[in-house]
Order: structure tokens, then C-alpha cells, then sequence
């Protein structure tokens, strides 16, 4: 193959936008709204599981 390389890296700014992507679509695993979430998330299932 001839011509150019393709780096298999990716700059900081592409690495910071990933990571902001990345967090608006996950929060933080042990926030207090991921938490809560998780917790209304259990409480629904198991309110469902008991009708």
C-alpha cells in the first residue's frame, strides 16, 4: 500500500469532545442523580414484580 498513514491515535481535543460526549450520555456511576436513579429504577421494579 502507498501513501499516507493513518495514525491510530487521536488528538487531546478529540479526546476531550469524546469525553464530554461520553458523560452527557452516562453521569458519573456514583452521582447523586445517578444513585436516586438507580434506586426509583429498584423501587418500580420491585413494585411491578409484586402485582
Amino acid at each position: 500500500m502507498s501513501g499516507a498513514t493513518v495514525p491510530n491515535t487521536i488528538t487531546d481535543q478529540q479526546y476531550a469532545d469524546l469525553s464530554r460526549r461520553a458523560q452527557k450520555v452516562a453521569p458519573p456511576m456514583f452521582s447523586t442523580e445517578a444513585v436516586e436513579h438507580r434506586k426509583a429504577s429498584a423501587a418500580q421494579q420491585r413494585k411491578a414484580g409484586q402485582s
